[in-house]
């Protein structure tokens, strides 16, 4: 059994591996338009970055916390800690995509004209392709849910769910890591 689950978790991080080579092109190609694009310095200004995404960041950090304790519960494994923990993952993943939608709203109705300050669109693709990308995780989170709602012992199961929560959590705490990035870019890059 402990062969087998070893060939699982190997199989699903090797798919999770592969999914974040494309996520990273994704966003590398991002960033490199963005470096490209200060330093064309036309209609490039100084971006207001809506002070909303610090809580943004930090509710994401936090989210990254509780799918690590469900990892934990599910290694114990507790079932009913696990369903907890998984669950505030998933809410606060909800809370980071409203409070990027309220940013989203707060850049459109600033006196930042979008169509003076070119600069300014990063806001909406960096967000927004991050977005796409959280809604991915919250799928699987849902899943998750889904999978640990009612009670279900046995060994297979539990191989199962830890192999998946497993591949899923690198790829949260990588979205995790690559919206640092991008936050950092948006806040700090001037030229």
């Amino acid at each position: 059994m402990v062969a087998r689950e070893r060939e699982l978790n190997s199989l699903y991080i090797v798919t999770v591996v592969v999914i974040l080579v494309i996520v990273t092109a994704t966003f590398g190609s991002l960033i490199f338009a963005f470096f490209w694009r200060s330093y064309n310095g036309y209609l490039w200004g100084h971006l207001q970055v809506p002070s909303l995404l610090w809580g943004t960041t930090a509710v994401l950090a936090a989210s990254s916390v509780f799918l690590e304790r469900a990892r934990v519960a599910m290694k114990v494994p507790d079932q009913a800690r696990f369903y907890q923990m998984v669950k505030w993952t998933t809410v606060l993943g909800v809370i980071f995509l409203i409070g990027q939608a309220t940013a989203w709203l707060q850049v459109t109705h600033s006196n930042l004209f979008l169509e003076k300050d070119k600069h300014s669109w990063f806001i909406f693709l960096f967000s927004g392709m991050h977005a796409i990308h959280i809604l991915a995780g919250l799928g699987g989170l849902t899943y998750l849910l889904h999978r640990a709602r009612e009670v279900v012992s046995g060994p297979r199961y539990q191989m199962t769910t830890r192999a998946y929560t497993n591949a899923l959590a690198i790829f949260w705490h990588y979205l995790g890591f690559v919206w640092l990035v991008l936050f950092v870019l948006l806040l700090t890059w001037k030229r």
